[in-house]
């Protein structure tokens, strides 16, 4: 059974267009941040409740950057589902 044309939603071309900007822009973003990663090889100690971590620099930074956007995640969607729930 097919949809007739009028049926049909007329902004999904540009949603593909979105889509492929979005996983192009994602390949450029880990590009990059391997090549952060590999440049800054300087490695550094972190103390954390006691214990001692002794990691290349750019490990600790994209690991907080990871910390940071999980954070954020969690926070974004308890106020989606805070506005759902109203």
């Amino acid at each position: 059974m097919t949809t007739p044309i009028a049926d049909r939603t007329p902004g999904r071309r540009s949603g593909r267009i979105v889509t492929k900007f979005g996983l192009i822009l994602a390949a450029v973003l880990v590009v990059t941040l391997a090549v952060f990663a590999l440049q800054n090889t300087v490695h550094a100690t972190v103390n954390f409740l006691g214990w001692n971590f002794d990691l290349p620099l750019g490990i600790w930074l994209l690991g907080a950057a990871v910390v940071g956007a999980v954070i954020a995640l969690i926070a974004s969607a308890a106020l989606r589902l805070r506005r759902a729930i109203k």
